[in-house]
C-alpha cells in the first residue's frame, strides 16, 4: 500500500513537469518553423555598469510610408534572408493586400520627419514600430566583445540587424542578431584574424 501511494505521489508530481516540458517543446518548434524577417537596428550604449553588458536598440525599418499616423500592423513586402525586410505600415482597418508576404502585429506610428525621400512620390517619413512580444529593446552583449562593439558603434562602422521569427500563432521572437550580416562571435573572430 505504501509503495502504491509513493508511486501515485511521484506520478502526480511528474505530470505537471511533463506537461510543461511538452508546452515548451511545442513553443520552440513553432518558433523554429516560423518565417523569419531581418530588421536593421540602431544600437547605442552597450555597456551599462548597473545593468550589465546590454545593447539598447531601436528598430530601423526599411519601410514605405504611405500615410502618417498610428500603426497596429505591418505588411512585410519582402523578407530576404540576407537583407532587412521591406515593409509597409498598414493604416488602421485596412486589409493587408495580396503583396503582403507576412503581417506583423504591434504598435507604433509613422512620423512626418523625413528619413529618406521616396522617388515614387510616397509621403516621406519615418516608421516607429515594435512587434507584439518584443518590447524590451535590449540585447545581451558578451563581455569579451562589449568594449570593441561600443567603439564600432560610436564610429558608425558596423550595421546591426535582428532576425525576428513571426509564427502564425503567438508572438514574434528574436532568434539572433548580427553585425554586418555575421553572428557576433563570427564577426569578432574574423576581426581578430585581420
Amino acid at each position: 500500500m505504501k509503495r502504491m501511494m509513493t508511486g501515485l505521489v511521484i506520478a502526480a508530481l511528474a505530470l505537471p513537469v511533463a506537461v510543461l516540458g511538452a508546452m515548451v517543446g511545442d513553443a520552440e518548434r513553432t518558433i523554429a518553423k516560423a518565417p523569419v524577417m531581418r530588421v536593421a537596428i540602431r544600437g547605442y550604449d552597450p555597456r551599462d555598469m548597473l545593468r550589465g553588458h546590454y545593447l539598447r536598440y531601436q528598430f530601423d525599418w526599411n519601410a514605405e510610408v504611405p500615410f502618417i499616423g498610428r500603426v497596429a500592423r505591418l505588411c512585410v513586402l519582402s523578407a530576404p534572408a540576407h537583407a532587412p525586410a521591406h515593409v509597409r505600415p498598414l493604416a488602421p482597418g485596412s486589409p493587408p493586400g495580396p503583396d503582403c508576404v507576412l503581417v506583423v502585429d504591434g504598435w507604433g506610428e509613422t512620423l512626418a520627419e523625413a528619413r529618406r525621400a521616396e522617388s515614387r512620390g510616397d509621403v516621406p517619413g519615418r516608421l516607429q514600430f515594435t512587434p507584439d512580444g518584443i518590447g524590451s529593446g535590449r540585447l545581451y552583449v558578451p563581455e569579451r566583445h562589449a568594449a570593441r562593439l561600443e567603439t564600432l558603434l560610436r564610429e558608425g562602422r558596423v550595421r546591426l540587424t535582428i532576425d525576428v521569427a513571426v509564427p502564425a500563432v503567438g508572438s514574434p521572437r528574436i532568434k539572433a542578431w548580427h553585425i554586418d550580416g555575421k553572428t557576433v562571435d563570427a564577426y569578432f573572430a574574423q576581426e581578430g584574424k585581420q
